[in-house]
């Protein structure tokens, strides 16, 4: 790898070095500067490979000594614009283009078009600045070629141009214009930096980051000044090598995430972030929070990726899952995290004086397909993690438990098959054969399909029937897997105790016959009648909103014989309220939320309905920008699966793009990977 390639390679290889240990100061100058975001984050990444590129194109690569040549005059060139002497215009236009000495004089404009860019969008400054800045720079490049890198070299190995320095210089002018193109690029935030702002899921885990990357910083650094001590004394530097880098970094660990956060009353990640953890009565911590607290975030994540030769390998892989958890929980639960949640405290910003203030501002939202995804992979991932720690400790009781789990699993999938078969066919009989309630049968009869079509083409060797049944397969895996976060997320989130408070309890409504309500329907109003009891019970008094139309084969708005249920039930007559123009949930819960406003009311919302489908009722409500939470009330056995898979097609299809692209992915991939093997 020589010229172009071998300088890019170096570039990217510093910068990649060098973020890890600027990440630190960068965090500090930004929230300092009010100039945040992982936008700016990017930019400012690859200001650092520019960096690192304008050294390894200029001084890269360095020749060997005895391969110089001295003996000749000074390598400068100081005439201006002698470039142009240079150019050779005989060959009209398509001669110009070609020509080395114009393209040379191009490439060094473009070559400090990025030094402007950066200077005046990320340094904010001004543009003459910005100029002189690209001038300094180009001239102390070409004093240290005309130096020979500063007389580290008997003689100059490249050639100090004058019209290097002209052309740099007009690079970086040009730069200046072209910065308004850097605001352009998403995630970039300009706030002012006294200002409090919202705990949001990316700064705290910023803060996070600072804590593990200065403990590691530390416990990296210091071995390594130990051994270069050691090697220039003419000692042993192997030895103790490990034991100094454990012992360093767990003093970094108890200092920088126990003891200063107990004196300060914040870690270093979190005072560069202007956060600050705080008990919910705005009370500082004690001592014993802070312990858990460090334990059971960086701490502990620490602790569990110390060396292998600490003897604790084992728990590598743990404590990888344990931050990828900790991550996640930040990012889709809330802000306060693992360590929030076992020590009691909640993280507010250090610059807000009213800690209800910054709660209300403060968390994650949980209402996204997302957010079961990444919460169920990182608690499957801490599982698997767990059992190979643990097959790691002890080889016997570890493959013992893990034959235990994988033949519980595959009694666990031929019990679901069984469940869904016998559940289709009772919700068939009992409902009706539409197409959602047949949405059980038909799913098991896929997979069984599939299954039939590979176990057939690999007894008979057929090869396109096997490229069909392997994407069909991987296809049926990857919605398994979506549908299995769908349906286990939603389920905790359905019974997640309602916040205190609310403005309204709405319940959402379904088919009614007649003036009778059905056990479904009953279900969602008896719920909903229980949250308002308790807050009744506080000296609150919500409204109790039932929505709900008219559908084409009912005699009356399903609203109103709900009302008339809620009334019979005990629900005070003054409170309740009906909405009777909706028609899907979506326009249960905007015209819900427009009858609040028309009655001046607040449209802080609890939302009652049925299990399978409270967590799509809260991804809606979420798109339409509500602040709703939404609870489940219990379904009957035999319906949930259809209902479910349902509720689940309805929430792929809200993004159909995305899941499609996902899905042709998915399918494509391994539909090549198994042609690729068959034809192999």
């Amino acid at each position: 790898m020589e010229g172009f390639d071998a300088s890019a390679l170096i570039a990217v290889l510093l910068g990649v070095m060098a973020i890890p240990l600027l990440f630190i100061p960068y965090v500090a100058w930004s929230f300092r500067h009010g100039r945040t975001g992982p936008g700016h984050a990017v930019l400012s990444a690859a200001a650092v490979v520019y960096l690192m590129a304008l050294w390894s194109y200029t001084i890269v690569p360095l020749p060997a000594v005895e391969d110089l040549i001295c003996d000749g005059p000074l390598r400068a060139q100081l005439v201006p614009f002698r470039f142009l002497q240079d150019i050779d215009a005989s060959g009209g236009v398509a001669g110009l283009l070609r020509d080395p000495a114009l393209r040379q004089v191009v490439l060094n404009v473009a070559f400090f078009v990025p030094l402007g860019v950066f200077a005046r969008h990320l340094m904010r400054w001004r543009p003459l600045w910005c100029v002189a800045a690209g001038l300094g720079t180009s001239l102390l490049i070409e004093l240290t070629q005309l130096t020979g890198n500063w007389f580290a070299y008997p003689c100059a190995y490249r050639l100090f141009d004058t019209d290097d320095l002209l052309a740099n210089t007009l690079g970086a002018a040009i730069g200046v214009g072209l910065a308004p193109l850097a605001r352009l690029v998403p995630g970039q935030h300009v706030r002012p930096p006294d200002q409090p702002q919202p705990v949001r899921p990316l700064r705290r885990l910023t803060g996070m980051a600072v804590d593990v990357v200065s403990v590691l910083l530390i416990g990296i650094g210091v071995p390594l000044g130990v051994r270069f001590g050691l090697y220039f004394t003419g000692r042993d530097y192997e030895a103790h090598t490990v034991l100094i880098q454990v012992a360093a970094t767990l003093t970094a660990a108890v200092v920088l995430l126990l003891v200063v956060p107990a004196a300060t009353g914040a870690t270093l990640g979190q005072h560069l972030v202007y956060l600050r953890p705080m008990r919910t009565d705005g009370r500082r911590p004690g001592w014993h929070q802070w312990l858990v607290r460090c334990v059971t975030g960086a701490g502990g994540y620490v602790v569990l990726t110390l060396p292998e030769d600490a003897g604790v390998a084992a728990f590598g892989q743990l404590g990888f899952a344990w931050a990828a958890l900790s991550a996640v929980v930040v990012l889709f639960v809330n802000t306060r995290g693992i360590s929030g949640y076992a020590s009691g405290l909640v993280v507010m910003d250090s610059r807000e004086p009213d800690l209800e203030a910054t709660l209300d501002r403060s968390g994650s939202d949980p209402r996204r397909l997302s957010s079961a995804v990444f919460v169920v992979g990182a608690l499957g991932y801490l599982g698997v993690s767990a059992l190979l720690a643990l097959v790691a400790l002890s080889p016997t009781v570890g493959l013992g438990l893990v034959a235990v789990v994988t033949v519980g699993l595959v009694a666990a999938n031929l019990a679901l098959v069984a469940y869904l078969l016998y559940t289709g066919v009772v919700v068939v009989h009992r409902e009706g054969r539409s197409l959602g309630n047949l949405l059980s049968l038909l799913a098991v009869a896929a997979v069984l399909g599939l299954l039939a079509l590979l176990v057939t083409s690999l007894l008979l060797g057929w090869t396109w029937p096997l490229v069909v049944a392997v994407p069909g397969l991987a296809l049926t895996a990857h919605l398994a897997l979506l549908l299995g976060a769908f349906v286990t997320y939603g389920a905790v989130y359905a019974r997640r105790p309602p916040e205190p408070g609310m403005d309204a309890v709405v319940v959402l409504g379904s088919r009614v016959y007649g003036d009778r309500v059905p056990p479904l329907l009953a279900a969602r109003i008896d719920r909903g009648l229980q949250v308002l009891a308790s807050e009744t019970e506080q000296g609150r008094r919500p409204l109790l909103v039932l929505s709900g139309g008219q559908g084409h084969d009912e005699v009356a708005a399903e609203g109103t014989v709900m009302a008339q249920y809620a009334v019979r039930e005990g629900a005070p007559e003054e409170l309740v309220r009906v909405e009777d123009r909706s028609r899907s949930t979506e326009e249960n819960l905007t015209n819900s939320a427009d009858l609040l406003v028309e009655e001046g009311r607040g449209t802080r919302l609890v939302v009652t309905t049925n299990d399978y489908h409270a967590f799509r009722a809260a991804i809606i409500a979420r798109e339409l920008g509500l602040d709703a939470q939404v609870v489940g009330a219990p379904t009957a056995r035999y319906y949930f699966p259809s209902a479910v898979l349902r509720e689940f097609v309805g929430v792929l299809s809200r993004s159909p793009v995305l899941h499609g692209l996902l899905a042709l992915l998915v399918v494509v991939v391994s539909g090549l990977l198994t042609w690729l093997v068959v034809r192999g």
